[in-house]
């Protein structure tokens, strides 16, 4: 090993250490700090950066993935286009006099989330996502001791935006604690929302190769991160959500009510 690259490996645990030691600092509880989970957390950082690095493959499978969420927005685009016109992203009827100029947040960025309100409550009708939070929840309890809920919630927040995401685990954040909320907040602020992902890698494609992947790497690695962070800050001070949901009594009672009742929610 030459001395530069020393000096990168050294320069790259000292950032390690002190990125961590810092939110210690500032952390609310200090004695409750769990030194495996901030073991387990670097690990799992180290272990999804080699693996991206390294097997193409999982890139491409998490590239399709946000493909899936760029398809969400885009149906999303051919309704507003279709109600609201040009204001809603169909062609302009007149020249653009700025880059962006034509871009209205209220027409073109908040159906998103009604969107996503409408697909959740669709999707947990279906009982598809209390599936699949029960099954991260005994993957994440195990690994870093969080809930389901929350880990359903930090695992969307690398595609989806950190509006879009919490709403994906809606029926259950009345029962977050105040820790996994701060948690999923902080995980909304670290990644990159797949709205925002392809501009992001328009503007820097013409400088970096495969910007889209490298936005995609960080992303996913800096979920695991912002979440031990946040669970260093903040330590959980109860058990965390065991993922258990039962439908309320005046739920949906087909696909049809439940889409109006995400979207009235």
């Amino acid at each position: 090993m030459t001395s530069v690259e020393m000096m990168k490996v050294a320069q790259s645990l000292l950032g390690l250490t002190l990125l961590t030691a810092i939110p210690w600092l500032l952390s609310e509880k200090r004695s409750h700090v769990s030194l495996r989970l901030i073991a387990v957390g670097l690990t799992i950082q180290l272990s999804v950066a080699g693996i991206l690095f390294h097997f193409p493959v999982v890139n491409d499978l998490f590239l399709k993935l946000n493909y899936l969420v760029l398809a969400l927005q885009e149906a999303t685009k051919a309704g507003t286009s279709f109600v609201f016109g040009y204001l809603g992203g169909a062609p302009l009827p007149f020249s653009e006099s700025f880059p962006g100029g034509s871009f209205i947040f209220a027409f073109q960025a908040l159906p998103l989330i009604l969107v996503m309100s409408a697909l959740s409550s669709l999707l947990f009708y279906w009982r598809i996502l209390p599936l699949l939070v029960q099954g991260i929840a005994r993957l994440l309890q195990k690994s870093m001791g969080i809930g389901g809920a929350l880990g359903l919630g930090v695992s969307a927040n690398i595609f989806a935006g950190m509006i879009e995401a919490p709403l994906l685990i809606r029926p259950y954040l009345n029962q977050l604690h105040r820790s996994e909320l701060f948690a999923l907040m902080t995980t909304g602020m670290a990644t990159v929302a797949g709205t925002v992902l392809a501009l992001y890698a328009s503007i820097l494609g013409s400088l970096i190769p495969d910007a889209l992947g490298h936005l995609i790497a960080a992303s996913v690695i800096s979920a695991p991160a912002a979440l031990s962070i946040a669970l260093v800050m903040s330590p959980p001070a109860k058990p965390t959500l065991s993922a258990t949901w039962n439908p309320p009594s005046d739920g949906p009672r087909s696909s049809m009510d439940a889409i109006t009742q995400g979207t009235t929610d």
